[in-house]
């Protein structure tokens, strides 16, 4: 009884190992008919034999115990995906044709990527018809020329074939096997090839429009941009084959390494050009540093990949995370109100539709179309558009902060010119003042001898005994003395005019504060951009000076900082304080001052003033500017109106070291 338990047992587990080595070992036999469908993914009549040392040779996967070995049972729908794996693997499909004539068919593997692949189709008369070809092979070995893997079968009347292939590659090894009618076939081919053309095409105007830009705006941002757009095109070339067919046929290198190194330059294009478009920087300074890392990491995939292409498994989703991260930043540049964020946002939101669309399509949750097969094309290309919208706002921006800077520099000029045209009517105005004070001066001599004289003849007149020539005599010297005393009064006028009579003309004082910043307002929109202007001054401290000759002075004194440093500009610094100061001598009258001031100070940084004619430059009329430029009246009339107003002018220069400037200390009485 023992003995039959036993016996019943083995019977059993033979049986359902028996069972299990049927099951594993199914492979659906496709029937062929011309009424079958144009086109058919294979997956579900494949059986896979996985070859983990890559030893296996036909002979061997023909024995019996290796045939039971072949798994099926793959989705009908979606490709074999086997990723990155060192194995190879083994495909067996059976074919029969139960009509009574020959049927052609084309079996297509549509996956460039594929290092080495081995074709192997049983003939009549059960023979095998041998193709080896793959990336790693010479285009001539394919039976088909074209960047995939098209081998032409003919099925003989009544009669079954068996198709071995052995695939083996470095890169993600993704099995689409297809048997499709010639005819079906080639249109497909032909409508591969138009939709790439397309693509393709646009991309070259997208490169050659910003080419132009780059050209005419002479920025950086667009070559960076056509940088993207070559590495871009670069990769899908690469992952499409056409670089294989048509660019670096022989080099087995770049066709395994292509779409990852090349999509890792494109995307590190991308970082900086995110990087500059947000000013990063400066918008934010922490995820800056993250962005570096992220490009840092990118810009060495390359490198590695050609030393160790084991790293590839882990590229995608390197790059994964660094485009992520990309959109990230263009989020937080949205949060922060940068204009270009939004456009960088958007366009990285439809690349992410297409990358999405086609890894649904690998995943068989949409169906295979035109659009969904090149879905991941069509997001690149809808986001090479948007940065190119991007990149024409910024150059209409850029266009029109151009014209603004222009128009400004033009405004400027004018101002400036307008400027040295009233500084110019100063000096000649006091040029004027200077001379009517000569000429009143000795008029006022020549008056006050005729006035005597006249004095003399009234006095004589009374000696004449003729009354009627006394009488006339007498009238004429009344009208001497009327008009020699309407002399006098304009004279006085002239030299209060000129400021040097002794006449004590009403003053207008305002807050010193106030004519500063009057001042400053009238001469910056003439300085450029070189220039810069600092103040630092007491509010509270006032000059008892007349307003008009306040601005006169400061405005002659900012002009001369001004054309000291024309060459390579710098800073004008005017500052206002008290100052206590002992035994000092005025540059200009050579008086000892000692006492409490109010200081008015105007220094540059400009070529300073010789040391040998700093006693000469209040002299009037004496200039160091070449003809045209300087009446050399500007600072004589500086140290007349100050001395007017019972101030000094005190003078440091040096030429040496250069842009060691000149200082013009204003020492005014504190009242």
């Amino acid at each position: 009884m023992k003995k039959n338990v036993i016996y019943l047992i083995f019977i059993m587990f033979l049986s359902f190992q028996l069972i299990a080595n049927a099951a594993f070992a199914k492979v659906n036999i496709l029937e062929i008919s011309a009424t079958n469908q144009s086109r058919i993914l294979l997956s579900s009549y494949l059986g896979v034999l996985e070859d983990s040392t890559g030893n296996l040779t036909l002979a061997d996967i023909q024995k019996e115990d290796d045939a039971q070995r072949f798994q099926t049972d793959f989705t009908a729908d979606k490709p074999l995906n086997m990723s990155y794996t060192l194995s190879a693997y083994w495909l067996r499909l059976e074919l029969e044709n139960n009509s009574d004539k020959p049927i052609e068919r084309v079996l297509d593997i549509d996956h460039p990527l594929l290092e080495k692949l081995d074709f192997y189709f049983q003939t009549e008369n059960q023979n095998y018809q041998t193709v080896h070809t793959g990336y790693s092979q010479p285009l001539e070995s394919r039976p088909y020329k074209s960047r995939i893997f098209a081998f032409p079968i003919v099925l003989a009347a009544h009669s079954r074939h068996t198709v071995y292939l052995r695939v083996q590659t470095e890169n993600a090894m993704i099995i689409p096997v297809l048997l499709w009618v010639p005819n079906d076939f080639h249109i497909k081919e032909r409508n591969e090839y138009s939709i790439q053309a397309i693509y393709f095409g646009l991309v070259i105007a997208i490169a050659l429009l910003n080419i132009i830009f780059a050209l005419v705006s002479k920025e950086f941002d667009y070559l960076l941009y056509v940088c993207m757009i070559i590495f871009v095109a670069l990769s899908f070339i690469g992952n499409r084959g056409f670089g294989s067919e048509f660019l670096w046929q022989d080099l087995t290198w770049l066709n395994r390494i292509a779409p990852l190194a090349f999509g890792s330059i494109a995307l590190t294009s991308q970082l900086f050009f995110v990087r500059r478009m947000l000013d990063t920087p400066i918008l934010v300074p922490k995820i800056d540093r993250i962005l570096k890392l992220f490009i840092g990491v990118q810009l060495i995939i390359p490198v590695v990949l050609l030393f160790t292409f084991q790293f590839a498994k882990f590229v995608p989703t390197i790059l994964a995370i660094s485009a992520f991260f990309a959109l990230t930043v263009s989020v937080i540049g949205m949060r922060k109100g940068a204009r270009n964020a939004y456009f960088l946002f958007a366009a990285f939101s439809l690349l992410a539709i297409g990358v999405i669309g086609n890894a649904m399509l690998v995943l068989a949750l949409v169906p295979a179309n035109i659009f969904t097969i090149h879905s991941s094309q069509i997001g690149s290309v809808l986001e090479l558009i948007v940065f190119t919208f991007l990149l024409i706002d910024r150059y209409q921006l850029i266009r029109e902060e151009k014209q603004k800077n222009a128009m400004q520099l033009m405004i400027a000029h004018d101002e400036n010119k307008l400027l040295n045209l009233q500084v110019n009517q100063m000096q000649k105005l006091e040029s004027i003042s200077r001379l009517t004070s000569g000429i009143a001066h000795d008029f006022n001599n020549i008056l006050t001898g005729m006035l005597g004289y006249n004095e003399l003849n009234k006095f004589y007149s009374d000696d004449i005994k003729d009354d009627a020539l006394r009488a006339d005599i007498l009238n004429n010297s009344i009208q001497v003395e009327k008009a020699g005393y309407r002399a006098v009064d304009l004279i006085k006028k002239m030299m209060a005019y000129s400021r040097q009579g002794t006449i004590k003309t009403d003053i207008t004082v305002k807050p010193t504060i106030e004519i500063i910043h009057e001042v400053l307002a009238m001469v910056r929109p003439g300085l450029t951009s070189i220039f810069k202007i600092e103040l630092d001054a007491h509010t509270d401290l006032d000059i008892q000076i007349d307003a008009i000759d306040l601005h006169q002075i400061l405005t002659n004194l900012l002009v001369n900082a001004r054309d000291a440093m024309k060459e390579n500009g710098g800073e004008i610094m005017v500052s206002l304080k008290v100052v206590t100061i002992s035994n000092s001598i005025c540059t200009s009258c050579g008086k000892l001052v000692s006492g409490e001031f109010i200081v008015l100070s105007i220094q540059d940084h400009g070529t300073g003033i010789e040391e040998e004619i700093i006693h000469r430059i209040f002299d009037p009329f004496f200039t160091t500017k070449v003809v045209g430029e300087g009446t050399g009246l500007g600072l004589s009339t500086v140290s007349g109106m100050v001395h007017h107003s019972n101030g000094h002018v005190f003078v440091d220069s040096k030429t040496s070291p250069p842009n060691q400037g000149t200082a013009f200390k204003l020492f005014f009485p504190v009242r």
